[in-house]
């Protein structure tokens, strides 16, 4: 009995210790949105996704932005607390009205009754939290997720149409949304879209599919974030440059902008690079091949040392596209 009793209280040591870690570093590294409002806008299967709002400063100018993230990420991506450093806060003080998206089973998004109405305020919370399941797919953020965003930002605003700007998986669903939404996509920003992936990235990819089984991403990121910077697994440097970040921003974004990998995106993702295609969960659909089907005006933007969207690929992106393009390269260090 005594190494039993040993045995429970080191288990209940070890768990009030972790627990400790992670609600002190959770508290001291908190950077939240600091948004103007919060709406929802609701799926047609019952999932309520956040949408933060920037309203613009000053003279208002163009069509409403829908802001989309990566894989494995929140709207914060985006929106990052850090004022300098958030893409939704530089457009609202271009004059741009912003909104933050995110997808389901990120961030603020749940599936459940909310209590709130499409377009209104999201103060209250959904009675389920089914994100650990994760089987959802690209598919439904392009069929279910992105109509319902738009609809609540056409409801906000009384704009019909809406500027699309997405980084990494964010670039591509933007992409494939303006080909199938036209009358609704005023234009769009895709910023790094990997459309296909290079045999370094697919090598360091492989990791992935256990990430998404064990469902740790997200804990695990706020287990680590005070330790950022004393050491960067070499993969991870396929997104992320750690000498191109601030130490107590690199911290933050992991504390706060990191999120659990869904297996059904994974398993999409895998399929990408064992059929060497781009395109939809049943095969159905190439969507690398329909871009130049698109018309709409789009700007893509491709970073020097982007290990997952290599100048390369975005500019193979950039000549599929079959609407008025911009290829923008921004200079290395």
């Amino acid at each position: 009995m005594t190494w039993i009793l040993t045995f429970a209280l080191a288990a209940a040591a070890l768990f009030l210790a972790v627990w400790a870690h992670l609600a002190f570093w959770t508290w001291w590294l908190a950077a939240p949105g600091r948004e103007d409002e919060r709406l929802t806008a609701i799926t047609s299967d019952g999932w309520y996704l956040t949408l933060g709002r920037r309203r613009p400063r000053g003279a208002r100018r163009g069509p409403p932005v829908l802001l989309i993230h990566g894989i494995a990420m929140n709207r914060l991506a985006l929106d990052f607390g850090v004022e300098r450093l958030s893409l939704a806060a530089y457009l609202a003080g271009a004059g741009m009205d912003c909104f933050s998206l995110d997808l389901r089973g990120h961030g603020g998004s749940r599936k459940g009754d909310s209590g709130t109405a499409r377009g209104g305020s999201s103060r209250g919370e959904p009675r389920t939290d089914p994100r650990s399941r994760g089987d959802w797919t690209l598919d439904d953020y392009l069929e279910l997720d992105l109509p319902a965003a738009m609809d609540a930002v056409a409801a906000a605003t009384g704009e019909a149409r809406v500027l699309l700007v997405g980084h990494s998986q964010g670039a591509l669903l933007a992409l494939v949304a303006a080909g199938r939404y036209p009358a609704r996509v005023a234009g769009v920003v895709a910023l790094a879209p990997p459309i296909r992936f290079t045999e370094h990235a697919v090598a360091h990819l492989r990791l992935l599919p256990v990430l998404a089984t064990t469902g740790l991403t997200r804990l695990g990121a706020r287990m680590l974030a005070p330790f950022v910077g004393l050491w960067h697994p070499r993969g991870a440097a396929l997104t992320i440059q750690p000498r191109e970040m601030e130490g107590p921003v690199f911290r933050r974004l992991m504390a706060n902008v990191i999120e659990d990998l869904p297996r059904g995106v994974v398993e999409q993702f895998e399929a990408f690079i064992r059929e060497g295609r781009f395109g939809s969960a049943d095969g159905q659909e190439d969507w690398r091949q329909r871009l130049s089907d698109s018309l709409t005006p789009a700007l893509f933007v491709a970073a020097p040392e982007d290990g997952l969207a290599t100048p390369a690929i975005v500019r193979e992106a950039f000549e599929r596209w079959g609407g008025e393009k911009t290829m923008l390269e921004l200079p290395a260090g």
